[in-house]
């Protein structure tokens, strides 16, 4: 278990927060989580995290959206209200999340001491009974209920979520 690993976890327990851990070899395509759900049993949606900035790499948002998804940055950009974000370098996620890419999930948000980084979630994530996150390690998910991760996880990182559409096709 790494460092982060446990920090999450411990946080989770502390908080008061269900969740469930699965071990696993790395899964990078649809079809690879796909076959970790029947594999464990999990039922939760899998989430797609992007890391996001503007141009001065003064605003950072964590995107948080259903993992079949793409997006387009200009519509969420707008609806966030934001200049133009793009993706942000892996020394700036490292730097702010304690991460690398691959890794990064809300659950992430633990590192962010300074509330330096806004959430954005797709709307459509709030419909889910249970989301799946990685505890910044791609080879442990953690499964909590939607309802915890936005009543519970989220208040106690003083985040608020912003809630947007991202529109564009699924794969």
């Amino acid at each position: 278990m790494t460092e982060c690993e446990k920090i999450i976890l411990e946080r989770l327990e502390e908080w008061g927060i269900e969740h469930k851990v699965y071990r696993h070899e790395p899964r990078f395509t649809l079809e690879e989580k796909e076959a970790l759900d029947r594999e464990f049993g999990i039922k939760a949606r899998h989430c797609k995290n992007i890391f996001l900035t503007d141009r001065k790499g003064s605003c950072f948002y964590l995107l948080v959206m259903p993992f079949e998804k793409t997006f387009r940055t200009a519509e969420v950009s707008k609806e966030l209200g934001t200049s133009r974000l793009s993706f942000a370098s892996e020394e700036l996620l490292l730097k702010k999340l304690r991460c690398k890419s691959g890794n990064l999930s809300s659950l992430s948000l633990v590192f962010d001491g300074e509330e330096e980084v806004g959430i954005a979630i797709d709307s459509e994530l709030k419909k889910c009974d249970e989301l799946c996150f990685h505890p910044n390690i791609d080879s442990t998910t953690v499964t909590i209920k939607t309802e915890d991760f936005l009543g519970k996880f989220l208040p106690r990182l003083h985040r608020i979520p912003s809630f947007v559409t991202v529109t564009a096709k699924t794969e």
